[in-house]
């Protein structure tokens, strides 16, 4: 079987990763052979040096020199591939789309339609490419954080080409490591899907539901720091409003200037980027004292919790894509509100400066809205619901055994637990439900029930991090997920 690694972003350690990977199947003497499409030229370079055989190497950056592309391309796309909303994949790019509502926070490009339609095919053809051409049946590549892994995703479902997204896993064991290949841009895991319809078909055994108490206890107590995060996180990444590339800047601006937009669309704007991170720095000044208090003194009898989520990022450019402008969406949620009831918000740590102020100023002005700015699991063990968009507060309020409203699609919202809303005209309906007819508590073994949902959880990890060391063990896990035999 031919696999297709694809990296894009992420350059070195991404691709390491990957040969890493490839050196598990080969050691492992299992058929398969290893595709390797790195961005650039002097990626693939690098690679040829290591040994990979030149035709086993192709680059974006060469498809896009000889990429033909026209009207007609963009047609045959639409027309083509008339399950995918390109327009929303589009969207799912931040260098150079704001439908997150951030008026200049994450510094973004402005590009004309010629640009984007341009890309969006080169992107498309040279997938196609490496499917139809080269035959490639699997496909490895990172979340759809970035324009051409979603896209990755959309052309290999269309061809019938499976994909294989390394994803780390936050929440965990107490010690444990753990990731899992995610199989679609929502980060869902056919294998977390199997197992939890399989565990919903029998009793768990006394030491799997020790193994559950366990687990539920960690998440009680977690923080949102593992050592792959630590590991990986920029320092105080999030935490200032800064970009981590202020510490770099001079490299950082050459290395920028050297890019063909063409090819790495994530080229920015010096200006606009200098200008948004003056601008987080004031916003954050100015919105110092917006979030509430930080502990839960203002939170009354029924009341709603709403987490906003990070942005500009992937829980909401690919997993909620149409609930990405979260100003209308508390406005939505206060609309939706049983008489009665407060909703609680929180702006999430990350996020701080990213908007201007008058946007928190207006939902502070809404009747029935407060900010808090206690710690998460606080709040929600003080409100009668949740409701989150993709965002680990979900697994978490659910854990806390509150009622939780998902409105996007992530890695655990196949959990019959949760209550669905496909668009918000439904919210009304499914909060009078949960807070005033008391359908929650009604569900019968709801604690059966979400034991063996956080059973199949566990039971479908990696028991590693997604590290170069370990790259190895995802490619032995890989080959057992595509029912790859070994020639040992």
């Amino acid at each position: 079987m031919k696999i297709a690694f694809v990296g894009n972003q992420g350059g070195k350690g991404v691709l390491d990763f990957y040969a890493a990977m490839a050196s598990g199947l080969r050691e492992g003497r299992y058929e398969a052979q290893c595709l390797l499409l790195p961005w650039l030229d002097s990626e693939r370079n690098d690679l040829l040096t290591q040994g990979w055989p030149g035709s086993d190497v192709m680059t974006f950056e060469n498809w896009v020199r000889g990429c033909a592309w026209g009207p007609d391309e963009v047609s045959r796309l639409r027309d083509e591939y008339a399950d995918v909303n390109w327009s929303a994949v589009i969207a799912s790019e931040r260098a150079f789309t704001d439908y997150s509502l951030l008026l200049g926070g994450a510094g973004q490009r402005r590009e004309s339609s010629h640009y984007v339609m341009q890309l969006l095919v080169s992107i498309v053809t040279f997938l196609e490419h490496v499917f139809k051409v080269h035959g490639a049946k699997a496909v490895v590549c990172q979340t759809a954080d970035t324009l051409f892994s979603h896209v990755v995703f959309k052309v290999a479902k269309h061809l019938g080409v499976r994909v294989f997204a390394i994803t780390p896993a936050w929440l965990l064991e107490k010690g444990a490591q753990g990731g899992y290949f995610s199989n679609n841009e929502f980060m869902e895991s056919e294998r977390m899907i199997e197992e939890y319809r399989l565990a919903g078909e029998r009793e768990l055994s006394a030491a799997e539901v020790l193994r559950v108490n366990a687990f539920v206890d960690s998440l009680k107590t977690f923080q949102n720091k593992t050592p792959f995060i630590e590991k990986n996180r920029e320092r105080n990444a999030g935490f200032t409003a800064l970009s981590p590339n202020v510490r770099r800047l001079f490299r950082y601006l050459v290395t920028n200037s050297q890019r063909n937009p063409n090819v790495e669309y994530v080229k920015v704007s010096p200006t606009r980027k200098v200008k948004a991170n003056l601008l987080r720095v004031w916003r954050k000044f100015l919105g110092r004292n917006m979030f509430g208090p930080t502990d839960c003194s203002n939170i009354p009898a029924k009341s709603v919790f709403y987490a906003f989520q990070y942005q500009p990022e992937q829980s909401t450019l690919s997993q909620g894509i149409f609930y990405t402008n979260q100003i209308a969406l508390v406005e939505n949620i206060s609309k939706s509100l049983p008489l009665g009831y407060t909703l609680i918000v929180k702006e999430h740590p990350w996020g701080r400066g990213s908007r201007p102020v008058w946007q928190y100023r207006h939902l502070a002005e809404l009747y029935n809205v407060r900010f808090c700015d206690a710690p998460s699991k606080e709040i929600i063990s003080r409100v009668d619901a949740v409701i989150a968009i993709s965002g680990t507060v979900g697994f978490e309020a659910l854990v806390l055994e509150k009622p939780t409203i998902v409105l996007g699609r992530t890695f655990f919202t196949h959990c019959d637990l949760f209550y669905r809303a496909t668009a918000v005209q439904e919210l009304p309906r499914i909060m009078r439900e949960i807070l005033v007819d008391g359908a929650f508590d009604r569900i019968p073994e709801r604690q059966a029930h979400l034991n063996r949902f956080l059973l199949s959880y566990l039971n479908s990890l990696i028991p590693y991090f997604p590290m170069i060391e370990n790259g190895g063990h995802y490619g032995v896990a890989l080959a057992d997920q595509l029912g790859i035999a070994s020639n040992r």
